[in-house]
């Protein structure tokens, strides 16, 4: 009836008469008008949909639904604010109401699900704890009737539930993580209010609150006062354990607080009242543990006496450890290392002696949690005797059975293959074929031959949890009796750099055990004084306790560190000298530079200005090598209001005009990182760098530009990477910047959002507008837009300047994505049209206008050849001239990926063939020669011999000697088998030809110990005879 209303403003106006209304059937109109409205006056009545979220009325439910599914359809872009109603609905509501809401949700484009959980993970990093706390709560909601959305925000609520500073937060990152099995799945519709207002702060209290909603907005404020402190302490031994959970954690997070109202207010008697608590432990549940836990913390901070702590610890705290529900036994481990922070000997071996007569693989083994916890109590206790990979998390008994019965052989063709199945771009399969790989190689030391590729590249994922396995098989591969290449050791070390606590704290691990097992590692110069340097700069700057301590036992192994250790009980002039000391040793320059950088930031941000002149004036009096680098930010940040930081910043730009490579190796990982926070850090610092006229890299420039042509799940994001653009003075920097502000133009200017990508029918900026909605920079939805290769030619900016660059970049990133998806249709056009395809991606490759668009057709160009075996050589030996496409195997012979570089010698040895001369090509056959090594893949090996076996090098002298003793360099080196295929060159090419010097070289092999190689030297030595009698 409502249709025929003529004005949006009666409508609006009806609504808001309704809405006010106690009766349940005014209510279920205004649920009706709501999916009439315009889109402005939804917008001014959002925060009123919770309100008729929450009645209790299954009609006005179900009415509100059915209006949230309407405004859906019209405004896609309202989910991220009216999908989260329709979940609350999927699990706590009548029946029928359940349904609907599941039916409604599984009727939504899977993107929009995609953009809502992209959007409140992004929150996850802010500082403000109710905006953190609002974000869990909608991705717990999320979770419970679609959890697979969810996959990409497994680190950040992994991350949370380890180290938030908020018990709240940790609590319900955890209920989310294991699905609600451990925690009621009711906390969160306890806490749904924190959604339903939006603009909760901590100013929110007032007398209307409930007590719930009291102790919430007080447990996530930052800091409280005495009387807040007093009024949450009536509150610790409620009945209601929520009640009592939510006093507990919040008074363990205030203790100075609390130690100072003590003092103050003597009639407080809370030894008592925590020591009934910890001994009144009726069933357990996860939920007393936690509670016991702060409990325990606070009357420890309240100094409880040796013989109270000993009963504890024998009762309740060793139960919790064995208990079935891993929370209780986490909670049992933190208890545990807060007795272990007393120092008290007699509770240390009390606790030393449980943990021996327990199977800690089994307790650690339960969750990240457990195993974090765990590791770091027996670090405490220095018992890293007691710290085995199969204690690991990530230690799998039953594939031990498992591989028990599989054969040798079996076992060695399972590793090949996982090798390759690692490569896959869903980073959750390689997390799971990581553990795989570990497993594998524990049950099978002696058989199989890992390649340390695969080590380095598991160490150096973009994914912290993928990264996590790779320094367990560090330690698998030190404690089964692995071969450790000394370059593994070197090249590890960066992993002590990580940014994440839990590779941190294996890796450190891995370096003590090592040195305790192979103490000589240490002559070893380069190990030695690399990994003293990243150890101390460990020992002195990491947040967390554990890694220092690992750092500082590890160290004491170390002779060359003994000065180094009890920096931290030192006064500051001490510790000054301390750090000059250590900078007469280069390999702790890093050390003291990531020192200086903690203190310089503590300072910053506490206005310390005479402790921050005092670190500036001892920079100032080193000489600037490139660590200090590190210190960058810090000193761009002070330079407006101390003229001695901008003077170093002068000095630093005189010395390095680019911005050295060490450090932007780190900027570039943390622009991977699927870590927002960290990826918006290194933004800014990269922009930091432009606005001092540093040249940044053409590898950093080209995410610079992704971050631009991508919608980001942080604006941040795209907001800095615009600024950069800007100041970047390259044809496609600016292009990208125009264009991009163009199309947000054109968006402001259509409020529409199209889910549909119709290539043959839009123009490209409607292009831009639909993929919008279908794009973010992490979780591209590539493979849904149907696109054939003519239609990407019909927007590529090669063919008109009229074209979008950005569309055409995007054009060809969706065109790989369907490539490798097998996409018949594009199968058929390659096979169609190969010249058209072949050339068209030659000029895109070897445009100099667009480097990204250039890489990203070399990108797709490799794709093809993966996707297409022989696609590449028919399509250039078909071409009517094609020496024109030698730049581009030269090219592909760069590309370190076996499968390219095989497609790129074969296509190059047909070249040959047919007549192309090598010595009229001296750079691709340098190329060639590099790629005879045995570090190379033996198909590569073979192959390239194949093209030099081809060349005619023999008509050219010069030429044939360079080749001739870079052969004969080889054989030196070599194993016997490519000796055979080495000595065969002389054999094709004509021993007779080669200097008398080379020849000389040669004759050596005569004296081989394997009677094949003397034999074929023997052979050459005859011929050469013959040949020179002759």
């Amino acid at each position: 009836m409502y249709q025929n209303t003529d004005k949006n403003e009666d409508l609006a106006a009806l609504f808001d008469k309704y809405i006010e209304s106690e009766n349940y059937k005014d209510k279920t109109e205004a649920a009706k008008i709501l999916g009439l409205l315009d889109e402005q006056a939804l917008d001014e009545r959002m925060q009123k949909i919770a309100i008729l979220n929450s009645d209790p009325n299954i009609a006005v439910l179900l009415n509100l639904l059915s209006s949230i599914k309407v405004i859906l359809l019209k405004y896609p872009k309202k989910a991220e604010k009216l999908l989260i109603h329709v979940y609350i609905n999927t699990e706590f509501s009548n029946h029928l109401v359940k349904e609907f809401s599941r039916q409604i949700i599984d009727s939504i484009n899977p993107k929009v699900i995609d953009n809502l959980v992209v959007h409140h993970n992004s929150k996850l990093y802010s500082k403000n704890n109710f905006e953190v706390a609002q974000a869990l709560l909608v991705l717990g909601f999320v979770s419970m009737h679609s959890p697979r959305y969810l996959k990409n925000s497994l680190p950040e609520l992994s991350m949370i539930s380890l180290y938030s500073r908020s018990e709240l937060l940790r609590i319900l990152s955890q209920a989310i993580l294991d699905e609600f099995e451990n925690i009621p799945k009711s906390i969160i519709k306890d806490l749904k209010f924190l959604i339903e207002s939006p603009d909760i702060n901590e100013n929110s209290i007032n007398a209307e609150n409930d007590l719930l909603k009291k102790l919430v907005i007080l447990n996530l404020k930052n800091e409280i006062n005495n009387d807040e402190l007093s009024f949450i302490l009536k509150y610790v031994d409620d009945e209601d354990y929520k009640i009592a959970l939510l006093s507990a954690i919040t008074i363990k997070k205030h203790q100075k607080l609390l130690k100072t109202l003590i003092h103050s207010k003597n009639e407080l008697d809370l030894h008592s009242l925590i020591s009934g608590k910890l001994y009144d432990s009726d069933e357990i549940t996860a939920i007393n543990a936690m509670l016991a836990f702060s409990y325990l913390t606070i009357g420890m901070n309240l100094e409880m006496d040796t013989k109270k702590c000993l009963k504890l610890i024998e009762n309740p705290v060793k139960e919790y450890l064995t208990h079935e529900n891993y929370l209780i036994c986490f909670y049992g481990f933190e208890m545990m290392n807060s007795f272990v922070l007393l120092n008290n000997n007699e509770l240390n071996l009390s606790i030393e002696k449980i943990l021996e007569n327990k199977d800690l693989g089994k307790l650690f083994g339960k969750n990240n949690l457990n195993y974090y916890s765990g590791t770091r109590l027996l670090v405490n206790l220095g018992r890293y005797d007691l710290l085995s990979p199969e204690k690991n998390m990530y230690f799998d008994e039953d594939l031990m059975i498992e591989y028990g019965e599989l054969p040798k052989n079996m076992a060695i063709e399972q590793f090949k293959n996982l090798e390759k199945e690692f490569k896959n771009e869903d980073w959750l399969y390689r997390f799971e074929i990581g553990k795989k790989i570990g497993n594998l190689l524990y049950a099978f030391p002696s058989e199989i031959n890992y390649k340390q590729e695969l080590i380095q590249a598991i160490l150096t994922d973009r994914v912290y949890l993928v990264r996590s396995i790779g320094a367990w098989i560090l330690q698998i591969i030190l404690e089964r009796g692995f071969k450790i290449p000394e370059k593994l050791i070197i090249e590890s070390i960066a992993c002590l750099d990580d940014p994440n606590m839990e590779i941190r704290q294996d890796c450190a691990i891995f370096y003590n055990k090592l040195i305790r097992k192979y103490p000589e590692i240490l002559k070893n110069s380069e190990i030695s004084s690399k990994l003293q340097g990243a150890l101390a700069t460990k020992y002195f700057t990491d947040h967390f306790t554990v890694i220092r301590t690992i750092c500082e036992d590890t160290l004491k192994m170390i002779p060359e560190s003994k000065e180094l250790i009890g920096y931290e009980s030192k006064n500051l002039e001490e510790k000054f000298k301390t750090l000059e000391k250590a900078l007469d040793h280069p390999e702790l320059n890093k050390s003291v530079v990531i020192r200086l950088k903690v203190k310089l930031k503590s300072y910053i941000r506490s206005n310390d200005s005479e402790n921050i002149i005092k670190i500036l004036e001892f920079i100032e009096k080193q000489d600037l090598t490139e660590e200090y680098f590190d210190v960058f930010h810090e000193l761009f940040k002070l330079k407006k209001d101390f003229e001695i930081a901008n003077e170093l910043l002068k000095r630093l730009k005189n010395k390095f005009s680019k911005v050295p490579k060490s450090r932007e190796a780190i900027i570039y990982g943390n622009l991977n990182e699927m870590i927002i926070s960290r990826r918006i850090t290194a933004v800014n610092e990269i922009f930091e760098y432009i606005l001092e006229d540093y040249v940044i890299s053409e590898r950093i420039t080209r995410k610079i530009k992704e971050f631009v042509i991508y919608p980001q799940a942080n604006p941040k994001i795209t907001e800095l990477s615009l600024k950069i653009l800007e100041k970047i003075n390259t044809e496609e920097s600016k292009k990208i910047f125009k264009e991009k502000q163009e199309l947000e133009n054109y968006i402001l200017e259509n409020n529409f959002e199209s889910e549909v990508v119709d290539v043959k029918n839009q123009t490209w900026q409607e292009i831009y507008f639909s993929l919008k909605y279908l794009l973010t920079h992490d979780y591209k939805t590539l493979n849904y837009v149907d696109l054939e290769f003519l239609d990407f030619m019909k927007f590529s900016i090669l063919n008109s300047e009229r074209n979008s660059l950005i569309i055409t970049i995007i054009l060809l990133d969706i065109f790989k994505a369907n490539l490798k998806s097998g996409d018949t249709n594009l199968m058929y056009e390659l096979g169609k049209y190969k010249k058209s395809v072949l050339n068209n991606i030659f000029k895109i490759i070897f445009n100099e206008k667009y480097p990204l668009l250039a890489y990203k057709g070399l990108e797709c160009l490799k794709v093809i050849i993966t996707k297409k075996t022989s696609w590449f050589e028919e399509s250039v030996l078909n071409a009517e001239n094609f020496e024109e496409y030698l730049p581009l195997i030269s090219k592909l012979l760069d590309e370190n990926e076996p499968q390219i570089q095989v497609e790129a010698l074969e296509t190059l040895a047909s070249m040959v063939k047919l007549k192309v001369k090598c010595t009229e090509h001296p750079e691709i056959s340098k190329k060639v020669l590099e790629l005879i090594s045995d570090d190379k893949k033996w198909i590569i090996f073979k192959k390239a011999l194949e093209v030099i076996y081809s060349c005619n090098f023999e008509d050219n002298l010069e030429m044939l000697e360079k080749v001739s003793k870079q052969i004969i360099e080889y054989l030196k080196t070599s194993n016997d088998d490519s000796k055979l295929f080495l000595i065969k060159f002389f054999k094709i090419k004509g021993i007779d030809k080669i200097p008398d010097y080379l020849f000389d070289e040669l004759k050596t092999f005569e004296t081989s110990s394997n009677p094949y190689v003397s034999s074929e030297i023997a052979e050459l030595i005859k011929k050469r005879k013959m040949n020179m009698n002759y």
